[in-house]
Protein backbone atom coordinates (compact mmCIF):
# COMPACT_ATOMS: atom_id res chain seq x y z
CA UNK A 1 0.00 0.00 0.00
CA UNK A 2 1.17 3.52 -1.00
CA UNK A 3 2.10 5.87 1.58
CA UNK A 4 -0.49 8.36 0.45
CA UNK A 5 -3.07 5.54 0.55
CA UNK A 6 -2.32 4.88 3.57
CA UNK A 7 -2.96 8.64 4.90
CA UNK A 8 -5.86 8.53 3.02
CA UNK A 9 -7.52 5.36 5.62
CA UNK A 10 -6.17 7.01 8.49
CA UNK A 11 -7.70 10.26 7.66
CA UNK A 12 -10.91 8.75 7.26
CA UNK A 13 -10.77 6.30 10.21
CA UNK A 14 -10.37 9.86 12.13
CA UNK A 15 -13.56 11.20 10.86
CA UNK A 16 -15.08 8.28 12.05
CA UNK A 17 -14.02 9.07 15.24
CA UNK A 18 -14.76 12.66 14.73
CA UNK A 19 -17.86 12.58 14.20
CA UNK A 20 -18.63 10.00 17.11
CA UNK A 21 -17.16 12.02 19.91
CA UNK A 22 -16.92 16.15 19.04
CA UNK A 23 -19.98 18.01 18.78
CA UNK A 24 -23.18 16.45 20.46
CA UNK A 25 -24.58 18.60 22.65
CA UNK A 26 -28.34 17.11 22.78
CA UNK A 27 -29.07 15.09 25.32
CA UNK A 28 -29.17 11.19 24.44
CA UNK A 29 -32.62 9.96 23.14
CA UNK A 30 -34.24 6.22 21.69
CA UNK A 31 -33.05 5.90 18.11
CA UNK A 32 -34.62 3.62 15.56
CA UNK A 33 -32.99 2.83 12.15
CA UNK A 34 -35.08 3.95 8.77
CA UNK A 35 -34.28 2.79 5.77
CA UNK A 36 -33.42 4.63 2.89
CA UNK A 37 -33.90 3.63 -0.77
CA UNK A 38 -31.28 5.01 -3.43
CA UNK A 39 -32.17 7.84 -5.74
CA UNK A 40 -29.54 6.08 -8.60
CA UNK A 41 -28.65 2.42 -8.17
CA UNK A 42 -26.76 3.10 -12.41
CA UNK A 43 -23.34 3.01 -10.69
CA UNK A 44 -23.32 -1.00 -10.12
CA UNK A 45 -21.12 -2.82 -12.33
CA UNK A 46 -19.45 0.36 -13.40
CA UNK A 47 -16.29 2.28 -13.60
CA UNK A 48 -16.25 4.72 -11.74
CA UNK A 49 -14.47 8.06 -11.27
CA UNK A 50 -15.08 11.05 -8.16
CA UNK A 51 -14.29 14.28 -9.91
CA UNK A 52 -14.46 17.72 -7.33
CA UNK A 53 -14.88 20.99 -8.53
CA UNK A 54 -13.91 23.64 -6.90
CA UNK A 55 -13.71 28.04 -7.67
CA UNK A 56 -9.87 29.69 -6.92
CA UNK A 57 -10.83 31.34 -3.59
CA UNK A 58 -12.38 28.04 -1.78
CA UNK A 59 -8.79 26.27 -3.36
CA UNK A 60 -7.12 28.95 -2.02
CA UNK A 61 -8.49 28.62 1.61
CA UNK A 62 -9.34 24.93 1.68
CA UNK A 63 -6.51 23.59 -0.97
CA UNK A 64 -6.89 19.89 0.61
CA UNK A 65 -10.84 20.16 -0.13
CA UNK A 66 -11.31 18.35 -3.45
CA UNK A 67 -9.02 15.33 -2.53
CA UNK A 68 -10.63 14.87 0.97
CA UNK A 69 -13.85 14.97 -0.69
CA UNK A 70 -12.75 12.56 -3.48
CA UNK A 71 -11.08 10.14 -1.15
CA UNK A 72 -14.14 9.97 1.39
CA UNK A 73 -16.49 9.78 -1.23
CA UNK A 74 -14.66 7.11 -3.72
CA UNK A 75 -14.57 5.02 -0.52
CA UNK A 76 -18.24 5.13 0.21
CA UNK A 77 -19.19 3.69 -3.33
CA UNK A 78 -16.30 1.06 -3.38
CA UNK A 79 -17.22 0.00 -0.12
CA UNK A 80 -21.31 -0.34 -0.66
CA UNK A 81 -21.87 -0.05 -4.63
CA UNK A 82 -21.93 -3.82 -6.24
CA UNK A 83 -18.97 -4.56 -8.83
CA UNK A 84 -18.58 -1.01 -9.01
CA UNK A 85 -14.94 -0.24 -9.83
CA UNK A 86 -13.27 3.06 -8.63
CA UNK A 87 -10.58 5.00 -10.02
CA UNK A 88 -8.09 6.02 -7.47
CA UNK A 89 -8.61 9.63 -6.10
CA UNK A 90 -4.95 10.36 -6.15
CA UNK A 91 -5.06 9.73 -9.69
CA UNK A 92 -7.83 11.69 -10.12
CA UNK A 93 -6.43 14.57 -8.66
CA UNK A 94 -3.06 14.16 -10.82
CA UNK A 95 -5.33 14.58 -13.89
CA UNK A 96 -6.94 17.83 -12.36
CA UNK A 97 -3.69 19.33 -11.84
CA UNK A 98 -2.61 18.26 -15.23
CA UNK A 99 -5.65 19.26 -17.06
CA UNK A 100 -6.00 22.50 -15.59
CA UNK A 101 -9.21 23.49 -17.70
CA UNK A 102 -10.96 20.34 -17.21
CA UNK A 103 -14.05 22.02 -16.27
CA UNK A 104 -14.38 23.25 -20.15
CA UNK A 105 -13.95 19.99 -21.67
CA UNK A 106 -17.64 18.39 -22.22
CA UNK A 107 -18.46 15.18 -20.34
CA UNK A 108 -18.43 12.84 -23.03
CA UNK A 109 -14.64 13.52 -23.73
CA UNK A 110 -13.34 13.90 -19.98
CA UNK A 111 -15.06 9.87 -19.40
CA UNK A 112 -12.77 8.81 -22.14
CA UNK A 113 -10.08 10.76 -20.89
CA UNK A 114 -10.59 9.24 -17.52
CA UNK A 115 -11.46 5.54 -19.67
CA UNK A 116 -14.83 5.62 -17.03
CA UNK A 117 -18.24 4.33 -17.68
CA UNK A 118 -19.65 7.15 -15.37
CA UNK A 119 -18.54 9.92 -13.57
CA UNK A 120 -19.66 11.56 -10.11
CA UNK A 121 -19.43 15.31 -10.29
CA UNK A 122 -19.23 16.86 -7.30
CA UNK A 123 -19.03 21.00 -7.86
CA UNK A 124 -18.81 22.78 -4.54
CA UNK A 125 -21.00 25.56 -3.98
CA UNK A 126 -20.45 25.96 0.15
CA UNK A 127 -17.39 24.59 1.95
CA UNK A 128 -16.46 26.51 5.34
CA UNK A 129 -15.16 25.50 8.80
CA UNK A 130 -16.31 28.31 10.75
CA UNK A 131 -20.00 29.85 11.52
CA UNK A 132 -20.13 32.57 9.27
CA UNK A 133 -18.72 36.35 10.76
CA UNK A 134 -17.83 34.64 13.66
CA UNK A 135 -14.17 33.12 13.71
CA UNK A 136 -14.14 31.42 17.35
CA UNK A 137 -16.78 29.29 16.55
CA UNK A 138 -16.05 25.86 14.64
CA UNK A 139 -18.95 24.83 12.34
CA UNK A 140 -18.56 23.35 9.28
CA UNK A 141 -20.88 23.20 5.95
CA UNK A 142 -20.73 21.68 2.32
CA UNK A 143 -22.66 21.99 -0.50
CA UNK A 144 -22.17 20.69 -3.73
CA UNK A 145 -24.09 20.17 -6.85
CA UNK A 146 -23.82 16.48 -7.81
CA UNK A 147 -24.29 14.67 -10.84
CA UNK A 148 -23.75 11.79 -12.83
CA UNK A 149 -22.40 11.44 -16.51
CA UNK A 150 -22.84 8.50 -18.42
CA UNK A 151 -20.43 7.84 -20.95
CA UNK A 152 -22.63 5.37 -22.83
CA UNK A 153 -26.00 7.60 -22.91
CA UNK A 154 -27.21 8.76 -26.04
CA UNK A 155 -26.30 12.02 -24.50
CA UNK A 156 -23.23 11.73 -22.57
CA UNK A 157 -22.41 15.66 -22.51
CA UNK A 158 -25.64 16.10 -19.98
CA UNK A 159 -26.56 14.56 -16.64
CA UNK A 160 -28.68 11.21 -16.25
CA UNK A 161 -28.79 12.42 -12.39
CA UNK A 162 -28.75 15.64 -10.51
CA UNK A 163 -29.22 16.40 -7.01
CA UNK A 164 -27.98 19.06 -4.22
CA UNK A 165 -26.48 17.86 -1.17
CA UNK A 166 -26.00 20.27 2.14
CA UNK A 167 -24.16 18.35 5.27
CA UNK A 168 -23.29 20.74 8.46
CA UNK A 169 -21.13 19.31 11.34
CA UNK A 170 -21.99 19.42 13.96
CA UNK A 171 -25.07 17.15 12.89
CA UNK A 172 -26.47 17.47 15.90
CA UNK A 173 -25.99 21.41 17.29
CA UNK A 174 -26.59 24.32 15.66
CA UNK A 175 -24.05 26.60 17.61
CA UNK A 176 -21.36 25.21 16.53
CA UNK A 177 -18.34 23.78 18.52
CA UNK A 178 -15.36 26.08 20.50
CA UNK A 179 -13.02 23.29 21.56
CA UNK A 180 -12.31 22.06 18.12
CA UNK A 181 -9.78 23.32 15.11
CA UNK A 182 -9.54 22.99 10.84
CA UNK A 183 -8.66 19.71 10.74
CA UNK A 184 -11.21 18.05 13.23
CA UNK A 185 -14.06 20.11 11.66
CA UNK A 186 -13.34 19.35 8.32
CA UNK A 187 -13.02 15.73 8.95
CA UNK A 188 -16.28 15.32 10.09
CA UNK A 189 -17.73 17.76 7.75
CA UNK A 190 -16.32 16.01 5.16
CA UNK A 191 -17.54 12.24 6.50
CA UNK A 192 -21.00 13.70 6.72
CA UNK A 193 -20.97 14.65 2.89
CA UNK A 194 -19.67 11.40 1.96
CA UNK A 195 -22.53 9.72 4.12
CA UNK A 196 -25.24 12.01 2.44
CA UNK A 197 -23.71 12.06 -1.24
CA UNK A 198 -22.27 8.48 -1.48
CA UNK A 199 -25.66 6.76 -0.13
CA UNK A 200 -27.72 8.36 -3.20
CA UNK A 201 -26.31 5.20 -4.74
CA UNK A 202 -27.34 2.36 -2.55
CA UNK A 203 -29.96 0.88 -0.35
CA UNK A 204 -29.06 1.84 3.12
CA UNK A 205 -29.99 2.54 6.98
CA UNK A 206 -30.22 5.45 9.35
CA UNK A 207 -30.03 6.04 12.51
CA UNK A 208 -32.68 8.54 13.61
CA UNK A 209 -34.77 9.94 17.02
CA UNK A 210 -37.67 7.89 17.47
Amino acid sequence: MSRQTTRGSVWLMLAGVCLLTAGCGAMPGEKVMVDVTAEYLGLADQRVAVLVAADGHMLHSYPQAPLHLCKAITSRIARHVPGVTTTIPDQVIRFQEANPYWMNMRYGELAKKLDVDKIVLIDLVEYQTHEPGNAHIWQGLVTANLGVIDAHAQDPDNFVYYNTVTARYPETSSIGLIDADSDSTQLGMVLLFSRKGGGLFYDHQVEVDK
